[in-house]
């Protein structure tokens, strides 16, 4: 009796003592800007997605944190597409710098169109800036930057575009149109001619 009480005074001082779970990382802060005459503040979530590092080794399975800011705000608000699709999506071919800089000098996309059309906004941050860098402090080394390409950057925001149709319900067939400028201009240039079936068309400014 009394080791059986020792026993069970033991178990419930090591239970006592086990540490609380670690509580989870809050989320990334949404990214505002205001925009018209008005003022009007539009936010976007800060997202992140695990792209594949080299997509043209496809015995590779090394993947890395893709950050883009996502909004559905107006998506779905009108009639829907003839398709069941709620609403076109509108990417932004991210370019050289972080992605929360461009959200706010992109009011024809986000204060326009968005609402004009129903739409959801992409926005995916070109990999090596801001925070999308595949191998943290050392993505600037050189045998980590030969990763930085066009191609490469063409196919991330592919496999972004397939994840955000095959993950958020009633976007699997709506039709993207991609918008960018200088070489954004020219990543949705490129994009709308060599993935047809991802992009039906682009604006490409200063490309």
């Amino acid at each position: 009796a009394a080791l059986a009480a020792l026993g069970g005074g033991g178990g419930a001082a090591l239970a006592a003592a086990a540490p609380a779970p670690a509580a989870p990382p809050p989320p990334p802060a949404p990214v505002c800007a205001k925009f018209g005459a008005a003022q009007t503040e539009i936010c976007a979530e800060s997202r992140t997605f695990n792209s594949k590092l080299d997509h043209f080794d496809y015995a590779s399975t090394a993947r890395w944190p893709h950050r883009y800011l996502y909004n559905d705000e107006q998506w779905g608000k009108l009639s829907p597409l003839g398709n069941g699709c709620p609403g076109p999506i509108l990417l932004y071919t991210g370019n050289e710098g972080p992605i929360s800089a461009f959200w706010g000098s992109n009011g024809f996309m986000i204060q326009h169109l968005a609402p004009t059309w129903g739409a959801m906004l992409l926005f995916p941050e070109e990999r090596y800036y801001g925070t999308s860098l595949p191998f943290g402090a050392a993505s600037f080394e050189a045998a980590n930057v030969k990763y930085l390409t066009t191609e490469q950057i063409l196919e991330d925001y592919v496999e972004l575009v397939d994840h955000i149709k095959s993950t958020v319900p009633k976007a699997a067939n709506c039709p993207v149109l991609a918008f960018g400028g200088s070489y954004g201009g020219t990543l949705t240039t490129f994009l709308r001619a060599k993935y047809p079936a991802t992009v039906i068309g682009g604006l490409a400014a200063s490309a």
